[in-house]
């Protein structure tokens, strides 16, 4: 089955992009499975991996600061020392 939501030719005009984006945020569901597949994507290249979380970090300090509190909680949870103890 053909789903125009998935052709690449949205990304290829401004207005297709921002319909997409548009469905995206009108649909949570469509959104989280989207975003579970572009994770699983990222976290299969261990430079993209690394390429990601760095611009998370320096872009998107919000996130990055949610993400580092909730590692260091778990850690205090369990009174782990993981990898991240010095942050």
């Amino acid at each position: 089955m053909y789903s125009p939501l998935l052709s690449h030719e949205y990304f290829q005009t401004p207005e297709g992009k921002e319909n997409l984006f548009q469905v995206l945020e009108n649909d949570e569901q469509l959104f989280n499975e989207t975003l579970e597949v572009m994770l699983t994507l990222i976290i299969s290249d261990p430079k993209l991996t690394f390429d990601v979380a760095d611009l998370i970090e320096s872009d998107y300090r919000n996130l990055y600061l949610v993400i580092m509190k909730k590692v260091l909680g778990k850690e205090n949870e369990k009174g782990i020392k993981g990898c991240c103890k010095e942050i």
